[in-house]
Formats: structure tokens, sequence, C-alpha cells
């Protein structure tokens, strides 16, 4: 089993920021974590396919959004938005995804 996994640090500006994966060839993903650096912010969590559909949105977390209950089939290139964020934060994101 081989795990690929997207990580990356941001920042918010007016609220908002994206990350987007490289080219995914398949697999599964097996977690979701996005950690504010302060534990008080405020934000919500969404992930587009290339088709800018949005695939998995998640309401607002305070502080940190670690779903590790996930089990979704992707493929190709993701973004994961964070949007309402107040106050603006610095972001760490994790995105794992379990390829076969």
């Amino acid at each position: 089993m081989t795990i690929y996994e997207h990580t990356t640090s941001l920042t918010t500006a007016s609220a908002s920021v994206s990350s987007t994966t490289l080219n995914v060839m398949g697999g599964i993903l097996r977690q979701v974590l996005v950690r504010a650096n302060t534990s008080t912010t405020v934000f919500r969590v969404d992930l587009e396919d290339s088709d800018a559909v949005t695939r998995l949105n998640y309401d607002y977390h305070t502080g940190e959004l670690n779903d590790v209950d996930v089990a979704f089939p992707i493929t190709g290139v993701y973004t994961l938005n964070i949007t309402n964020a107040s106050p603006d934060d610095t972001f760490r994101i994790v995105l794992a995804v379990q390829e076969n």
C-alpha cells in the first residue's frame, strides 16, 4: 500500500485561500486535515474536482478539521478551499490518499 500526501502551509487573505493537488492517478482519500495556527479561528472547507464540482463540503470548524472517516475515491486534480476564515490565519493542510 502506498500513501500519497498533499501537504502545504497557506495563509488566508480576505478570509480565503486554496491549494491544488498534483494529478492523482487514482486512490481513496483517507484523511482531510486542515489545522489553523490559532485554535480559535473559525473556517469552512470544501474540496473541488478539476471540473469545479464540489465533491466534499464541510461546515464551520474551529481550530481544526481532521476527517479520518472519509473513504472517497479520487482521480485527477483537486482543489481544497478554505473560506470564511475569521480571523485570517495560517493553515496546515494534509490530504492523504491511499493508492493501490
